[in-house]
């Protein structure tokens, strides 16, 4: 019994302190994990931090794009400036702007290399120009997924090739530029849009990269158009007019804080102005035109003709638009309709391709901030719910419009305009005009049109379906312009009374339509954000 109690003794001895070293092990396991959670916390900071500010470059690099946006509005000096634009070179001053936002206290905003090549050193390089490829310049294009500089001769080195805006941007109009308050976006670039540019190279028209890169981009209202060199937007197409389109560049750099260089975001944004829309005809429809009674139509321009062809005064009769256009055909009953204009026949059937996509206007001038009639001070109301995917499309009913003015007609007419106040009025569906409704600028009818009864419009009447004019017009001209409808137009002539009585008279003026009816900043037509 003894020598069994020794050795239990003896065993006993050798597990001692065998629990310390198991404490100090399992100690040592969790400062492992403690100091490992640290770091991941702090990882997971850094990474929150990078992110939050790198968000912050990149949401003031849009708001940048959208405060020039709003600065193009039309009248305004920035508007001047654009709208002078030439193609960029190194030597002259006229293709490109630079729109500034210091935060004071001293900031130097310098997009060529004279503060520096490197975006480290100089923060407020541009260092995308390069990828715009104008020839102009002289600089590479630039490597894809690379900023400009990977090469040699790819960064601007002088300030010869820009400009500022000629009246420095208050406050008003930058929100507190020249403070410590102010958005981080530094600068943004102001240029017209060429067929070749941009990191993916691809072109506007189609063609191939080699095939005359540089020809400017305009705007026709439903698409983007590369013009023929040495012509203008307004100009390029005799029958329709353009407008150019800007690209807009903006650059954001966060505050540097400790090791973080703060960051650094590029955004571009196209814009342009709705163009004009200059229909071939006094009436110009997709679908077929049925005319009966004793209307007139006159295709001769009011702007530079009298209503029996001749020039007026100091001007040019401007004779190629038709009376009327179609799409399809045109069916008269009866003799009593007088139809006038320079081309002989006075009417085109069959004009194919149609070039006029009704439903993207519409959508067009709505997005662009027309006036909705369903609102104040006209208040119409408008009932139903519309289907325009079925055949035949179903609109919204807007009832009858009686004595309403639709902007203000002139009184001059038919030789002066004067007096003219335009503007853009949307009616959300089918709607009828009953007599005394008057109006300028653009009308447009989601929907069918009945006109019944007296009439005076200076300007386009645009319908998404069906117009009948089906009462009797006054004895002045009632529609100074153009229609424009997607389907098919009945117009009859049906006296109701001599107050309203009378032919329904329609004679075109493109001075109507090219009336200035836009009240907000140039559309947006596409942005994205620069990345490498």
């Amino acid at each position: 019994m003894k020598i069994m109690k020794t050795k239990t003794k003896k065993g006993r001895n050798k597990q001692r302190g065998i629990a310390l070293i198991v404490a100090m092990l399992a100690l040592l396991l969790l400062s492992a994990i403690g100091v490992a959670f640290m770091f991941m916390s702090d990882a997971e900071n850094s990474v929150t931090n990078n992110y939050k500010d790198s968000q912050k470059a990149y949401f003031a690099s849009r708001a940048g794009l959208e405060n020039v946006r709003v600065l193009l509005a039309q009248g305004g000096n920035l508007y001047t400036q654009a709208s002078a634009l030439t193609a960029p070179t190194s030597g002259a001053n006229t293709g490109v702007i630079y729109v500034t936002n210091s935060t004071g206290g001293g900031e130097v905003i310098d997009p060529t290399t004279v503060a520096g090549t490197d975006p480290i050193v100089n923060p407020t390089l541009d260092d995308e120009l390069c990828h715009e490829k104008f020839a102009g310049l002289g600089k590479g294009s630039g490597t894809n997924g690379a900023p400009c500089g990977v090469n040699s001769n790819e960064l601007m080195t002088s300030n010869t090739y820009f400009k500022l805006p000629s009246t420095t941007l208050t406050t008003a109009q930058m929100p507190n530029t020249g403070s410590s308050s102010a958005l981080p976006f530094k600068w943004v670039r102001i240029t017209n849009k060429q067929n070749l540019m941009g990191m993916l190279n691809q072109t506007v028209d189609g063609t191939a990269a080699n095939v005359q890169p540089g020809l400017q981009v305009c705007w026709d209202g439903q698409k983007e158009v590369a013009i023929p060199a040495g012509t203008a937007c307004a100009t390029a197409n005799p029958t329709q007019p353009m407008n150019p389109v800007w690209m807009l560049t903006s650059l954001a750099v966060t505050p540097a804080i400790g090791l973080n260089q703060g960051s650094r975001r590029m955004t571009q944004m196209e814009v342009s102005y709705n163009p004009p829309v200059m229909p071939d005809a006094t009436i110009t429809t997709e679908a077929p035109i049925t005319i009966q009674g004793n209307l007139q139509v006159n295709g001769y321009d009011n702007c530079n003709c009298t209503a029996a062809g001749a020039n007026r005064p100091g001007m040019t009769c401007n004779k190629n638009p038709h009376a009327i256009t179609t799409h399809s055909t045109i069916d008269q009953n009866g003799n009593a309709a007088t139809i006038t204009a320079g081309p002989n026949p006075p009417t085109k059937q069959n004009l194919n391709p149609w070039p006029y996509d009704v439903n993207a206007l519409i959508n067009n001038y709505v997005q662009s901030g027309a006036v909705d009639a369903t609102g104040a001070p006209y208040n119409v109301s408008c009932s139903g719910t519309p289907n325009l995917n079925t055949t035949p499309a179903v609109y919204a009913s807007c009832g009858t419009v009686t004595g309403t003015a639709f902007g203000t007609f002139p009184g001059g007419l038919p030789d002066s305009s004067a007096g003219s106040v335009p503007q853009v009025t949307y009616i959300p569906g089918s709607v009828r005009l009953s007599g005394n409704d008057t109006g300028s600028g653009i009308l447009i009818i989601d929907g069918d049109l009945d006109v019944h009864g007296g009439l005076a419009f200076y300007g386009l009447i645009l319908v998404r379906g069906r117009i009948a004019f089906t009462g009797g017009g006054s004895q002045d001209v009632n529609l100074y312009g153009s229609i424009l409808a997607g389907e098919d137009v009945n117009v009859q002539d049906v006296a109701i009374s001599d107050v309203i009585g009378g032919s329904f008279n329609f004679h075109y003026d493109s001075c109507a339509l090219r009336q200035s009816t836009t009240n907000g900043p140039p559309k947006l037509l596409a942005e994205h954000e620069i990345m490498y």
